[in-house]
C-alpha cells in the first residue's frame, strides 16, 4: 500500500548557516596530486583502502552518468545513468532500472535502502522510482508538488523515505523522512548542486556549486569553499562516517574535506577531461575512503550563454539558444510553445511571444483538436549543468477565453543537462 507523506512548506527553517568565506576546520585539502594507490576503472575512481569493482563500458551506455550510491561497506556501489539505467559493481546487487526507456527530465540522483537491497532513483522533475525493497512513497507528482527548480539530489532516511533537494534549496520530504528546514525562497549565491544526511537520519547537509555548505536539523557546520575561488564547481557532497564532517567533489575531481572527514586525496593533477566531468561522489560506513564517478560519455560543448533543451530526445539532445520552439508534452507532442520570437536572452532571463498549441483531448487525445492561443514565454532560473549554465524553470501566460481574467497561467520544471 502506498504510504504518501505531505511535504511541508520548503520556507521553514530549523537551522541554516549561510555561505561565508571559508571556515576553519579540522581538515581541509586542497586540490592536490594524483593519489599513490587510487585505483580508476573507466568512469569510477576509488580514493583511499577501497577497491574499484568496475564500470560499464561505452557500448552499455546509451547516455551519461549521473550520479552514484555505496552499500556502505565499501564492497560496492552503484551508477545511474540519465535515462534510468543502473549498473551495479562488487556486492550491490542490480534490482532493476528504466534504462532504454525515453524520458523528459533525466534522472539524476540514486539513494541505497539501508539494508542495501534497495535503492530509490529520481530525476530532475522529482519523479521517483524505487527498485528492490526501497518503499514505493510517492513522487512530487503524486504529491501535485511541480518544483520551482530542478531536484538534483536524494538521500534516503534511516527507515522507509527519502528527502529531495532541488537546485534552489527546496527541500522535500517523504516517507518517514522528517523535514529540517531547506534554503527554499532564500537567495542564494550558487545553486544547489547535492546533499547528504548524518549517520542518524536527524539532519542533513545541502552543497552550493561555489563550496557553500547548509546544515539543518543535528548537521553540524564544519566549513564551506563559499567565498573561495574555485577551479571547478562542486558538484556533489558525501559525509563522513561518524557524522561530524563531510567531503566535497568539485567536476575536476578535486576533494575538499570538513570536520573529521579524513582527506584521501583527489584527480588533482589528473583531472577528467572537460567533457567527462566528475559527476558523483560516495563513500562507506568506516570512512576509510571515497568513489568519484565521471559522466563517461561526452557532454556537448558548452554554450556561451544559459541554453533551453528544447527537443523530446532528452537526455540527448544538445542545449539550444533562442529557439524557435519548445516541446511540453514529450510522449506525444500535445503541448508546445511554437513561433518564439526572444525579445530579450540574458543571464538571468529570456522572453518571448509565440503560439501555445495544444491537444483538447476530447473525447480523447487520439480524437481531440489542436488549438492555438497567443503566448508570452519566461525563461529564468539559470543553474549550472554539464553543459554550462541553463534556464532550469519556463512560464508561460496564454490567452484562454474560458478563464474569468481572459487568460492562464503556467509555471513548470524543465530539463536541464546532467552533470
Amino acid at each position: 500500500m502506498r504510504s504518501i507523506r505531505r511535504v511541508p512548506p520548503r520556507n521553514l527553517m530549523s537551522k541554516i548557516v549561510l555561505t561565508g568565506a571559508l571556515a576553519v576546520s579540522s581538515a581541509i585539502a586542497v586540490i592536490g596530486p594524483h593519489p599513490v594507490g587510487a585505483a580508476t576503472s573507466g568512469s569510477v575512481t576509488s580514493i583511499g583502502s577501497l577497491l574499484t569493482y568496475g564500470s560499464p563500458s561505452g557500448d552499455q551506455l546509451d547516455t551519461r552518468l549521473t550520479g552514484m550510491a555505496s552499500t556502505g561497506d565499501g564492497k560496492g556501489y552503484w551508477l545511474v545513468a540519465a535515462d534510468g539505467g543502473i549498473f551495479s559493481y562488487g556486492d550491490a546487487g542490480f534490482f532493476g532500472s528504466t534504462g532504454g526507456s525515453t524520458t523528459f527530465f533525466p534522472y539524476v540522483g540514486i539513494t541505497a535502502t539501508p539494508s542495501g537491497q534497495g535503492y530509490w532513483i529520481t530525476n530532475t522533475s522529482g519523479y521517483t522510482e524505487h527498485f528492490g525493497d526501497a518503499v514505493d512513497v510517492g513522487s512530487l507528482g503524486t504529491l501535485g508538488v511541480n518544483p520551482a527548480a530542478p531536484v538534483v539530489g536524494i538521500a534516503a532516511t534511516t527507515g522507509a523515505g527519502y528527502w529531495l533537494v532541488a537546485a534552489d534549496g527546496g527541500v522535500f520530504s517523504l516517507g518517514d523522512a522528517a523535514f529540517h528546514g531547506s534554503m527554499g525562497g532564500k537567495v542564494l549565491s550558487a545553486p544547489v548542486v547535492g546533499m547528504a544526511r548524518t549517520p542518524d537520519g536527524n539532519g542533513y547537509w545541502l552543497a552550493a556549486a561555489d563550496g557553500g555548505v547548509f546544515s539543518f536539523g543535528d548537521a553540524a557546520f564544519y566549513g564551506s569553499m563559499g567565498g573561495t575561488t574555485l577551479n571547478a564547481p562542486i558538484v556533489g557532497i558525501a559525509a563522513g562516517a561518524g557524522g561530524h564532517g563531510y567531503w566535497l567533489v568539485g567536476a575536476d575531481g578535486g576533494v575538499f574535506s570538513f570536520g573529521d572527514a579524513t582527506f584521501f586525496g583527489s584527480l588533482g593533477a589528473d583531472p577528467p577531461a572537460t567533457t567527462t566531468p566528475v559527476v558523483g561522489m560516495t563513500g562507506e560506513s568506516s570512512g576509510d575512503g571515497y568513489w568519484l564517478t565521471t559522466t563517461d560519455k561526452n557532454l556537448p560543448s558548452a554554450p556561451q550563454v544559459p541554453s533551453v533543451l528544447d527537443e523530446c530526445n532528452v537526455p540527448t539532445a544538445g542545449p539550444a539558444v533562442t529557439p524557435a520552439s519548445i516541446v511540453l508534452a514529450c510522449g506525444d507532442a500535445n503541448a508546445s510553445l511554437v513561433d518564439l520570437t526572444w525579445s530579450s536572452w540574458t543571464s538571468s532571463s529570456a522572453t518571448a511571444t509565440g503560439q501555445y498549441t495544444r491537444n483538447t483531448c476530447v473525447p480523447d487525445c487520439a480524437r481531440g483538436a489542436f488549438i492555438t492561443s497567443q503566448a508570452v514565454v519566461r525563461l529564468a532560473y539559470p543553474i549550472q549543468t554539464g553543459v554550462g549554465p541553463q534556464f532550469a524553470s519556463i512560464s508561460y501566460l496564454y490567452a484562454d477565453a474560458s478563464a474569468p481574467s481572459g487568460s492562464s497561467g503556467v509555471a513548470v520544471v524543465i530539463p536541464t543537462s546532467p552533470g
